[in-house]
């Protein structure tokens, strides 16, 4: 049994997801040399949790999930499976929190695990899981790879966007690398709130460092998009800030 939600338990994940979107605004706003006044407003990171020492041979946090700011302790190598959810009739449970749990799986084979590494976590899943669960898990994390790969690969060649057009390229990108590594209903599961989220941040983003717009009217635009998400995820769409006072008449 597969159980499929939508329902995001990790809030600190999307907010982090929001953060590093925020920061690649940030960097466009630099190399576009905008004034003072129109750089654009950076959300905190969430606080990063107390996690034990990373293993010497943990990867750099996987490309699935910019701006992750926080390490993720690695999976527990005993029982691995622990990472996963199981829901009360013990079928996997997909959502949000089931890229978490891949990542600490990524986090604990390391950068370049070998294929003995590989087999002998699947077959930890095995032990730790229901047969038919331990399968999709297996499934899931062969898939993550993949994704993290072609991410790579694919989408930092796509270099920051800085137009709206470029934007919608590499959301559609990424988008289309989930779609080719998971399930249907896993893509939306474990990262509709995310794109979504995704695409809000990166349109305030172009809002705030649009030079045709008053600073009334970015305010006005921010603060309907802002209205558009969750009330826990507003944040994740900062306040504009105050205009620059005018130079006083000589």
């Amino acid at each position: 049994m597969l159980i499929v939600t939508n329902k995001s338990r990790r809030l600190p994940l999307a907010l982090a997801v929001a953060a590093g979107l925020a920061g690649i605004a940030a960097i466009i706003w630099l190399s576009s040399g905008g004034a003072l006044g129109d750089r654009p407003a950076v959300p905190s990171a969430p606080p990063t949790p107390a996690t034990p020492t990373a293993q010497v041979n943990a990867p750099a946090r996987p490309l699935g999930l910019p701006g992750m700011g926080a390490d993720l302790p690695p999976a527990p190598a005993e029982d691995p499976a622990r990472v996963f959810d199981l829901g009360y009739a013990g079928g996997l449970v997909i959502d949000p929190g089931t890229v978490t749990a891949l990542d600490r799986l990524h986090t604990l084979l390391g950068e370049n695990p070998t294929p003995d590494d590989i087999a002998k976590l699947e077959n930890k899943l095995r032990e730790g899981l229901p047969r038919e669960e331990a399968e999709k898990a297996i499934n899931l994390f062969r898939g993550y790879r993949t994704y993290n790969t072609a991410m790579r690969e694919e989408v930092m060649q796509m270099g920051i966007p800085t137009t709206r057009a470029e934007a919608d390229a590499l959301i559609a990108r990424m988008e289309g690398i989930q779609h080719r590594s998971f399930e249907p209903q896993a893509v939306d599961a474990m990262f509709g709130d995310q794109n979504r989220l995704s695409r809000t941040v990166l349109d305030a983003a172009l809002i705030q460092m649009d030079p045709n717009l008053t600073h009334a009217q970015k305010k006005e635009q921010l603060d309907a998009l802002r209205a558009t998400v969750p009330e826990a995820q507003r944040n994740s769409i900062p306040e504009l800030p105050a205009e620059p006072p005018s130079s006083p008449t000589q």
